[in-house]
């Protein structure tokens, strides 16, 4: 797997491009906003944006979702989630942003396996900064939206972030067997071991 990573927006979402060698089409996590810088950089690769999995529906990460989805990328979000891509509640708005609402082809539940663009990916269900926020895990790689970052954890004072939930899901993230590289949805890339023993948070 060939991971890319752009940071869009104001607040700096990593939006992470996959792809396999010798394929011209790409799995997006998290396009949150630039659709025009991203599609440049698919665009330099020879790329396709086929699926666009959502760790989450903030607007940070998902205002660029519309624009491909209408190039025909598929849409996956949690199911807890799916009533915040037509409205996210103010939370953009009460950070100057205006919020882009967008359509859901595939509703996930924990557990669910997505094969795309000869990748496979787990769904594992991780509430604590929305409901229906989610990490996918593909070989020896985590992709933790905003559950986990590197020395931090996502916050759980916005609609539907709960702390409780957040912490269970910690456990349930340090409960794997072995490291895991961690993409978060915001900074610097980790390892479970790593946030496991040094993270202050948990």
């Amino acid at each position: 797997m060939i991971i890319t990573r752009l940071a869009v927006g104001f607040l700096g979402t990593n939006c992470y491009i996959l792809n396999m060698p010798y394929r011209n089409d790409a799995v997006l996590i998290d396009p949150g906003d630039n659709y025009t810088k991203i599609k440049a950089m698919l665009d330099s690769k020879g790329l396709t944006a086929k699926a666009l999995l959502l760790t989450h529906a903030h607007f940070d990460h998902t205002n660029a979702v519309a624009q491909f989805a209408r190039d025909g990328a598929k849409v996956y979000l949690h199911h807890l989630d799916v009533h915040m891509s037509r409205n996210d509640f103010g939370i953009s708005g009460s950070m100057g942003v205006r919020f882009c609402p967008f359509d859901v082809d595939v509703v996930l539940n924990d557990g669910d396996l997505i094969n795309e663009c000869g990748m496979t990916f787990k769904v594992m269900h991780t509430p604590g900064h929305t409901a229906g926020g989610v990490c996918y895990l593909s070989e020896r790689i985590i992709f933790s939206g905003d559950t986990l970052f590197f020395m931090s954890v996502g916050r759980t004072d916005l609609p539907t972030g709960n702390g409780r939930d957040l912490f269970n899901s910690l456990k349930k993230l340090f409960a794997l067997d072995g490291d895991y590289d961690v993409y978060p949805g915001h900074g610097d890339k980790t390892t479970l071991f790593f946030e496991k023993n040094n993270n202050p948070y948990v």
